[in-house]
């Protein structure tokens, strides 16, 4: 079974070959049981729910989707995989896969003013930096999970659901580092918006296609209010996944998307290349794409994503690299503008943060990537 996680760069190859049974997803001990069967799980997506539990039944089905697509997830053999893409009712079948997260600050530094050099002040001047600072704003974080108790967050941040069966801390830190980009008290974007905390990868930063979609399901079900979903993650191109994450867009919900650090086509990766999708590249101090960045069409903008200082478990703030840590930037931003503007779609507010950019300064930008920088409305 292939994996799915956060973006370090130098790991990816690793994991992405990587197959191991996943027990943490199975009840009892049926993944064993399967693995030594020669089975693997499967993501099947179907025409609607009735047919998901009509075509599951006779199917050793781990989980049932009904938010963000019909489906479910099955152990099955190569050659039950292959029958059942003959079913009617079936519209898709694919190996669950590997997913990786995409691995004060300048960055909150870089937001609000146009041009270098940095003047080290922060707190977003420009008109949509907002005394509100995103209150009333819920971000859901698909991640590692979450420190909630960190100082930073001051009572502001919760676990929602874990998919992964766990308790939601974080015992990675991944996804406490993007959440305190998002919403720190000083090191964040968007100091009063709210964190929720779907953890949907493990404590090495890995994860399943299958748990990913799980997370994205329950905000499809339970998201209410202004809301966004940041999801430094990343996976080889799914359809299920792709599916998913432009469901919940179309559900209301803007979601931003790491592009990936592989340095290659952002459109290769999921969610980043999926429709609707705000993908978002690393640029570094000098405004030089991150020379790790996944680039071109399907990267919407560049944010700061080199050496950026968030918090981390344990009450402690540590440095990280990476489009997973460029893609809160971004969050963070939109969500001073829902703040404002409670009336906004994740199409407007895809509207805003590209007609708000900073053009034409990225250095050594890729072809076909637009040369955009984000801000939060600086002059």
């Amino acid at each position: 079974m292939n994996r799915f996680g956060l973006y370090p760069t130098a790991a990816v190859a690793t994991a992405l070959a990587t197959t191991a049974a996943l027990v943490t997803a199975s009840p009892g001990g049926l993944a064993v049981r399967a693995a030594d069967e020669g089975l693997r799980p499967y993501i099947v997506t179907t025409r609607d729910v009735g047919e998901a539990w009509r075509v599951g039944s006779r199917l050793r089905v781990t989980r049932y989707y009904a938010g963000v697509l019909a489906g479910f997830v099955a152990w099955l053999s190569p050659e039950q995989a292959a029958g059942l893409t003959a079913d009617r009712g079936v519209t898709g079948v694919e190996p669950d896969r590997l997913v990786t997260a995409q691995d004060v600050s300048w960055g909150l530094d870089r937001l609000d003013q146009r041009q270098l050099p940095l003047d080290g002040r922060t707190g977003h001047r420009g008109r949509h930096g907002g005394r509100h600072g995103g209150r009333g704003v819920t971000v859901y974080v698909l991640d590692t999970g979450l420190d909630a108790a960190h100082r930073e967050f001051g009572g502001r941040a919760a676990v929602a659901f874990d998919a992964t069966g766990g308790d939601g801390f974080d015992c990675n830190g991944h996804g406490t580092h993007v959440a305190g980009i998002i919403a720190g008290a000083t090191v964040g974007v968007a100091r009063a918006a709210g964190i929720q905390a779907v953890r949907v990868l493990g404590c090495d930063g890995s994860g399943t296609v299958s748990d990913v979609i799980a997370g994205l399901d329950w905000v499809r079900t339970n998201a209410a209010g202004p809301s966004i979903a940041n999801l430094s993650l990343g996976a080889p191109r799914s359809r299920a996944l792709d599916t998913a994450t432009t469901a919940l867009v179309r559900s209301g919900v803007l979601v931003v998307a790491a592009a990936g650090n592989g340095g290659g086509d952002a459109c290769r990766t999921s969610p980043s290349g999926a429709s609707g999708v705000f993908g978002v590249a690393a640029s570094d101090e000098s405004d030089q794409r991150a020379p790790f960045s996944n680039h071109g069409r399907c990267v919407d903008l560049y944010a700061p994503g080199v050496d950026i200082l968030s918090t981390w478990p344990d009450d402690t703030l540590r440095r990280l690299s990476g489009t997973s840590v460029a893609a809160p930037h971004v969050s963070g931003a939109a969500a001073l503008r829902l703040g404002g503007n409670r009336s906004e779609t994740p199409t407007s507010l895809f509207t805003w943060l590209k007609s708000t950019a900073t053009s034409g300064v990225i250095v050594k930008n890729r072809g076909r990537t637009p040369n955009r920088l984000l801000n939060t409305g600086g002059r």
